[in-house]
């Protein structure tokens, strides 16, 4: 408990951002950030894991070593952050959770975010400032367990504290992997360094990239095929008949995923699924250089469904 009270000092304060659409999202060129962006390039940038996280310590160090550049790093466990909290010269990457509220219903959305602390022109204040989010998609136990712990009611820091003892110590994220990470970690990185902010409804295709599909594998993880599999199969939902995917797929579990993902010697093009409340994003990257080549999101419609993989391919004969 006490490992906890110290995490508590650099997550006192409850997230508090708009609605977050893009399964990454960052913001370099936003007012409150220009200036601090010059900060924060000068810092080096503490990473923290989930405490099962470090039994694969040396992938997830690999992840990041070949995508993030904008600064210096080092990954900490996190009973550390206490230790750096009160320092200069720092940023966070750690685990958050946020509320969204749509007609009545409340949300829990769980995010890996990079912080700033730096000091305030306010005396014995400082200024936290937030570049960037990764849309986790939490499994249904690590869900349920911080909607609970955010419709409590007492102090605080009582809530923050049980909060991050949770998502540090038993939350399972199924979006979540050393190569997965590497996708994610690049977008930040490169949005960052050219000063850009993604928009919050970020949608993309590259017309170069993405036609290859018709003639190269899309590999998927494992829980794509699990989570589907324990749904109902859906029809088509459009009112047109799509053609369906038939292009080449091939799914992996993480460990064989990552092991290509992290590969030098070649290139794979992957799809994540992400689902936050009652919507969900479809990405896919290309591991040769870690960047994103499709992204779509898709507004209350949260499962994982065939028409997701027809949409693809619609967009891949749209422009061969």
């Amino acid at each position: 408990m006490r490992e906890m009270k110290k995490i508590l000092l650099l997550g006192a304060m409850v997230l508090s951002v708009s609605t977050l659409k893009a399964q990454v999202s960052y913001f370099g060129n936003e007012a409150t950030n220009i200036e601090k962006l010059k900060i924060l390039k000068n810092t080096t940038t503490l990473f923290t894991l989930t405490y099962s996280d470090y039994s694969e310590l040396a992938k997830f160090d690999e992840a990041i070593k070949k995508t993030w550049t904008i600064t210096p790093y080092k990954i900490i466990r996190p009973e550390e952050l206490a230790v750096y909290d009160k320092l200069e010269r720092y940023s966070f990457f750690y685990f958050d959770a946020y509320a969204e509220t749509r007609d009545t219903i409340t949300n829990a959305n769980v995010v890996y975010t990079l912080k700033l602390i730096s000091p305030s022109d306010k005396p014995k204040q400082r200024d936290e400032s937030i570049f960037a989010m990764v849309t986790l998609f939490p499994d249904i136990y690590t869900e349920q367990t911080v909607k609970e712990i955010g419709d409590k009611s007492g102090a605080r820091r009582s809530i923050k504290k049980e909060l991050l003892n949770s998502l540090y110590n038993n939350a399972q994220f199924i979006n979540w992997s050393p190569g997965l990470l590497a996708g994610y970690l690049k977008q930040i990185n490169d949005g960052l360094l050219a000063q850009e902010s993604r928009e919050l409804d970020y949608q993309f295709y590259n017309k170069v990239r993405l036609p290859k599909l018709a003639t190269e594998t899309l590999y998927v993880p494992e829980y794509v095929r699990e989570v589907f599999s324990l749904q109902r199969i859906k029809l088509p939902t459009s009112n047109t008949a799509q053609e369906q995917y038939n292009y080449k797929l091939k799914f992996l579990p993480f460990k064989e995923l990552d092991s290509l993902i992290l590969s030098k010697t070649e290139g794979i093009k992957y799809l994540v699924y992400t689902r936050r409340s009652k919507d969900k994003i479809i990405s896919i990257y290309d591991s040769k250089d870690d960047k994103i080549i499709y992204q779509k999101f898709y507004f209350q419609t949260p499962e994982f469904e065939m028409d997701d993989l027809n949409d693809i391919k619609k967009v891949v004969k749209s422009i061969k």
